[in-house]
């Protein structure tokens, strides 16, 4: 969603201002940008298809190769949409509506996929975890591809009962016996989670199967949490969880704990890793985890130890580190070096990984050790694949944005996703055009050798209705202009004060004059020109607000306010 990765809070705020409320309220300004063609579209996930197509894409755009497509697509070997029966079912049944985003796609080893869709309405329950959007909604699609309607019910009815009306889906993940597991919670404000963490899991045909409150198993250990990343199913049946999880009074951090087959605190793991990392002399940090067949874990993310840093690591089941894995690290400065914005790991044949680098150059990295190819794939000792490396050459590029990084050295392009599909050949998403040299497009699939696979070509992209652009208005339907800013306050039984500044200067984003919405404390939020927060206005007073005007600028009256429109 982002342009460069430098201007993340910038599109944040956007997000929360003008673009935002002109989608909602049918308003457009010429100096709307948020909603861009192709502003919201990326890969979530590449998963196997069955035999006859070649891969199942969940995404979050609206068209495939210029036509509709649904959020769950299933393409050939070289992009193009698959047109047998079970695959157009497929995509019929996925999401459609805008207002929904996929989160997460996975697949049941028995047959179809379960996909989960954050909602996009001011309304749902909203909460923050790992790196990923919450999900408000789960669909599980039957192998013909309609959605199975009895086990998506009976999962909605056991979150509203166990976890409660504000629920909401943190992750989730399917063991090898197609059972699915949920990490649910609901939402706190609070720095350390004060909120119940269940996990839940339920058979395939949707029955619960176990549930456990996490929240008091890491109290039971001596530990708060603050960030739940991942859960991965182990072969045992047990479970690894990674995440910020922090002693009570101790200043460290846990990133990875293990459950047993009962769903009981593995001693024989956490306790080796609480007792190293307790000690406050070595790190770790793990983004992205992944079990192995023996018990053991490869984690990805930066670990120090003895003053020497890894950023891929494999830990035994007895939670130390393995001597005999050839630890991973990319060399250079923090955040070129580490692994650790995609939200998952690409998993290949053969115990191999592929992983994808923070940061795509957009010019050449001068010499030195900050050379990396935007991709490194690693083979199932840790040891790096030299075939595949040399296929990639100089890797990939964001020559678009070249100009700009001459001026500003840290702009850069991104990956979004990396996928490893059984044939040994990987698929990238993300902000980049160029590899090896040659100018490529964004997915861009590669062979088993780091070569570019010739004739791929899945473009997915955001199309927009046409909207009539509105001059920025200088008037107001709530008091008479008269070159002065104005306040109207907006209350309502129960709920938050809104706020809307109408101001005379120009914002950041050129709306001149603008205003901005101030929900308390020190700072408002752009919200575009003033025929925006007129529309906010009216939308509050439908839904029994009480609006007026006020003379107190709210900002002044806590005398610390930020006033940068």
């Amino acid at each position: 969603m982002q342009a460069l990765r430098n201007a993340g809070t910038v599109l944040l705020a956007l997000a929360l201002g003008g673009g935002a409320f002109a989608e909602e309220d049918g308003i457009w300004s010429p100096h709307d940008q948020f909603h861009e063609p192709n502003g919201d579209c990326e890969l979530v996930a590449v998963l196997p298809a069955p035999k006859g197509a070649w891969g199942v894409v969940g995404h979050t755009c609206n068209r495939l190769n210029g036509e509709p497509v649904g959020s769950v697509v299933v393409i050939d070997a070289l992009g193009q949409r698959d047109t047998s029966p079970a695959s157009v079912a497929l995509e019929a049944a996925s999401d459609r509506d805008r207002m929904k985003e996929l989160v997460q796609l996975l697949a049941v080893p028995s047959g179809g996929y379960i996909a989960t869709y954050h909602s996009r309405d001011a309304k749902a329950p909203q909460g923050e975890s790992g790196p990923a959007s919450i999900a408000h909604a789960l669909v599980r699609h039957t192998a013909a591809g309609a959605q199975a309607d009895a086990f998506n019910r009976k999962v909605r009815e056991a979150l509203l009962e166990k976890v409660g009306a504000s629920s909401f889906i943190i992750t989730a993940e399917v063991d090898a016996k197609s059972r699915l597991i949920v990490a649910a919670s609901t939402p706190d404000e609070s720095y350390l989670k004060q909120v119940p963490l269940w996990l839940l899991r339920f058979t395939p045909d949707g029955a619960i199967d176990r549930a456990v409150r996490f929240d008091s198993v890491l109290k039971g250990l001596g530990l708060g949490w603050f960030e739940l990343n991942q859960v991965r199913a182990r072969a045992d049946g047990g479970l690894f969880l990674s995440g910020r999880f922090e002693p009570e009074g101790e200043r460290a951090e846990i990133p990875i704990l293990a459950l047993d087959a009962r769903w009981k605190p593995d001693a024989r793991f956490n306790t080796p890793l609480l007792s190293w990392l307790m000690k406050g002399e070595d790190g770790m940090e793990l983004s992205l985890i992944a079990p192995r067949p023996d018990g053991s874990v490869i984690g990805v993310g930066e670990v120090g130890q003895g003053g020497k840093r890894a950023h891929v690591v494999r830990l035994t089941p007895k939670g130390r580190l393995d001597p005999a894995y050839k630890t991973f690290q990319q060399e250079g400065e923090f955040p070129q070096g580490r692994f650790m914005r995609v939200p998952q790991m690409g998993l290949g044949p053969n115990g191999t990984l592929v992983l994808a680098q923070n940061n795509i150059p957009a010019v050449d990295p001068p010499e030195g050790p900050w050379r990396g190819p935007g991709l490194v794939r690693l083979k199932a000792d840790g040891s790096v694949d030299a075939r595949f490396q040399q296929g990639l050459g100089a890797g990939l590029r964001y020559r678009k944005a070249a100009a700009e990084a001459k001026r500003n050295p840290e702009v850069a392009g991104f990956l979004r996703m990396v996928a490893a599909m059984p044939d040994g050949s990987v698929v990238v998403d993300g902000l980049f055009d160029e590899l090896a040299g040659q100018p490529v497009t964004s997915p861009l699939r590669l062979a088993a050798d780091g070569t570019r696979v010739q004739g791929f070509q899945a473009r997915f992209e955001t199309v927009l209705p046409p909207k009539k652009q509105v001059p920025n208005a200088t008037t107001s339907a709530f008091f008479k202009a008269d070159g002065k800013s104005h306040f109207i306050e907006c209350t309502r039984p129960g709920a938050m004060t809104e706020t809307f500044l109408y101001w005379m200067q120009e914002d950041s984003w050129g709306h001149n004059p603008s205003c901005a919405l101030h929900l308390g404390g020190s700072v408002a939020t752009p919200a575009g020109a003033w025929q925006h927060c007129d529309a906010r206005v009216r939308r509050a007073q439908a839904q029994g607000a009480t609006c007026v005007e006020t003379k107190q600028d709210p900002l002044d009256v806590r005398g610390r306010g930020s006033r940068e429109p």
